[in-house]
């Protein structure tokens, strides 16, 4: 009889918690799967090309003091690379930016023999800095080379891609810093459509121009100059804090988008004590391994609760009746309940 009293009781606390979440519309374990990461309405992707000095002297500083990142392209065995040979293999790295593959010497390719060095070689060498898990996907993106100077087919190099894991990155048509876009507001357009859509957007740079502090005698290839660079990234900043954007790698993209795609939700408990969901995909766990987010809406009375999947556990506050939280696709479920 004692027992039978406690589940009616508890029954009974719960049904009162659940009145409070279905006043907001929805019963507490309804649970979804956010379109970009953080729920943000949009993603958005910078892409720096070539491995130039500028790089690792003015990008990736101003990148780090705003906790941003990119993808950076490199070429290692340019002259440029090799004379910082360090920095790009032991510093920049460090700093929460991602590298890719833009082949070894940006020469183009004599053959399929050839494009196997040109491309593997560098995939191989990316792969092997940094501390991030081999083997994985890693961006690449094509070099621009004059006529009769990339001598594969694009079956040949979609071969090339999928032997060495390479994922290739959007164009560069009409997102070029300096060749196609040159003033703060182009570039922060392209922020803002995205956001309107709900989609991605990106731009792709090739060198930033350093300041006075670093007279060096002459500029990177199609310098991005300082004070517009800088005014891009703190617009960037200042939408992403807001909500409105995430500023993304290429391959976390990818990942994102290719996992949230195939992705299923589903909630196999919820109750007084607490709420369990499932989350699966149909993308390959080697590789697509990225954490998706979730909102979930818990009872009114869960001002703090404990998000609990496998050995990863964290407290998250409850924000208009949702937490939100990331999580791994796969076979581990997701536990939610009231912290004390």
């Amino acid at each position: 009889m004692k027992a039978r009293r406690i589940s009616k009781t508890l029954a009974a606390l719960f049904a009162a918690l659940a009145l409070g979440s279905a006043a907001r519309g929805d019963q507490p374990g309804t649970a979804r799967i956010a379109h970009w990461k953080d729920d943000s309405k949009a993603a958005f992707l910078l892409m720096f090309d070539d491995s130039w000095p500028s790089h690792w002297q003015v990008a990736v500083p101003a990148l780090a003091a705003r906790k941003m990142t990119a993808t950076f392209y490199i070429n290692p065995g340019k002259g440029e690379y090799l004379k910082f040979k360090g920095k790009w293999e032991k510093e920049v790295w460090t700093n929460g930016v991602v590298l890719g593959v833009h082949t070894m010497t940006h020469q183009g390719v004599k053959d399929f023999a050839n494009a196997d060095y040109e491309i593997g070689e560098c995939a191989r060498i990316v792969a092997a800095t940094g501390s991030g898990k081999t083997p994985r996907l890693i961006s690449w993106a094509m070099p621009g080379v004059g006529p009769g100077k990339w001598n594969i087919s694009a079956e040949d190099l979609q071969t090339l891609l999928n032997k060495h894991h390479l994922i290739d990155r959007p164009t560069f048509n009409g997102h070029g810093v300096v060749y196609h876009l040159q003033k703060t507001e182009q570039m922060l357009a392209l922020a803002d459509k995205a956001i309107a859509s709900g989609g991605m957007e990106y731009l792709i740079a090739h060198g930033v121009e350093r300041g006075p502090d670093m007279n060096w005698g002459y500029q990177d290839f199609w310098a991005w100059k300082q004070e517009i660079f800088f005014a891009v990234l703190d617009g960037l900043a200042q939408r992403r804090d807001r909500g409105e954007l995430w500023i993304a790698d290429h391959i976390s993209y990818h990942q994102y988008v290719t996992e949230r795609d195939t992705a299923k939700i589903a909630t196999t408990q919820a109750d007084a004590r607490r709420i369990v969901l499932s989350l699966t995909c149909a993308a390959d766990p080697v590789f697509y391994d990225h954490p998706l987010t979730v909102v979930c809406t818990v009872p009114a009375g869960w001002r703090t609760c404990r998000v609990t999947q496998g050995r990863a556990s964290s407290r998250v506050e409850s924000k208009n009746g949702t937490v939100m939280f990331d999580a791994l696709p796969g076979p581990t479920p997701i536990a939610i309940s009231p912290s004390l």
